[in-house]
């Protein structure tokens, strides 16, 4: 059975668990970005896995570029569909949503996990960059030996056999999604954040009328440079949609940004801030190195 694990990712922990499952089920690891220039993905797979992280799970949880994939992902009814994203405490219903997604490309999706593999700023955190307006770069994330990374990472490995021996025996039915109670009760809180990105997205894109996905596009806007800057292009690099460019040795963001902050992440000088970014903190997996994110295609 031929297997192909597709990934999207911006700090890198989407990419461990696509290539920790990629050797575990022998199959080959292809970054989405490296497939979108075609106008229509044709998998001769039997299996295929999408690996990607959440983004604004109040909303749908599933990156612009994901829903952009599935919509060229061509021939599904035949495949064996299995999806895990990465969050940082809320995944809400990405998976279901995920799902839907794919029975409208004829598809279905046979199972679905999550799996969290960094640490948010606390609410006490956050508190301090609203009130007394502090960095929180300048407060540790998790590093290689805090106690709580290192339990997520022992975690996931156990996890990963979980999924294997799911995969592998081609089983269906197991998706991580909160149940109907939980919905309900979360409903309210969901609806509030909707209304919150939307007032914080017109804000970073500069633009008040237009609808929320095509204010993410916009929201890179927001981002700079500090003194810091020394026009290494690392940036333009590391940016999986090719959204920035150096010109004369300053960055430039395009506007088809995908908010997976790679550039913010990645910089070796912490020169890149900005709005966009403020209650973020510089967190990458301690697995990755930026030689890692620089490969647009990685194969097993």
């Amino acid at each position: 059975m031929n297997k192909e694990i597709y990934y999207f990712s911006g700090t890198g922990n989407s990419l461990v668990v696509a290539q920790d499952l990629a050797l575990e089920l022998n199959g080959k690891l292809i970054s989405i970005p490296s497939v979108m220039d075609r106008v229509s993905i044709k998998s001769e797979a039997d299996v295929i896995g999408i690996i990607f992280p959440v983004y604004f799970a109040a909303v749908s949880g599933i990156p612009l570029i994901v829903k952009q994939f599935l919509d060229k992902l061509e021939n599904l009814s035949t495949k064996y569909v299995f999806a895990v994203c990465t969050h940082k405490g809320g995944p809400g219903s990405t998976i279901e949503n995920l799902r839907e997604m794919i029975r409208n490309q004829g598809g279905d999706l046979a199972a679905g996990f999550t799996v969290q593999l960094s640490i948010p700023p606390s609410p006490l955190e956050k508190m301090r960059r609203v009130f007394l307006h502090q960095d929180l770069r300048n407060f540790d994330p998790g590093n290689k030996d805090s106690p709580q990374l290192q339990l997520k990472v022992a975690k996931w490995k156990r996890k990963l056999e979980i999924i294997t021996n799911y995969v592998s025996n081609f089983e269906e039915g197991w998706f991580e999604t909160p149940g109907r109670l939980w919905k309900t009760i979360m409903a309210p809180y969901n609806l509030f954040m909707r209304f919150m990105y939307s007032v914080r997205y017109k804000q970073l894109s500069e633009v008040p009328n237009l609808p929320f996905t095509e204010l993410i596009h916009l929201a890179d806007k927001s981002f700079k440079v500090n003194e810091k800057c020394n026009g290494c292009g690392i940036c333009a690099r590391v940016c999986p949609v090719r959204n920035i460019e150096v010109v004369n040795t300053t960055p430039i963001w395009l506007h088809h940004c995908e908010n997976c902050i790679a550039c913010f992440e990645w910089c070796p000088k912490d020169a890149i801030e900005g709005e966009i970014v403020a209650y973020e903190r510089k967190f990458h997996h301690q697995q990755v190195k930026l030689r890692d994110m620089l490969k647009p295609n990685i194969s097993q």
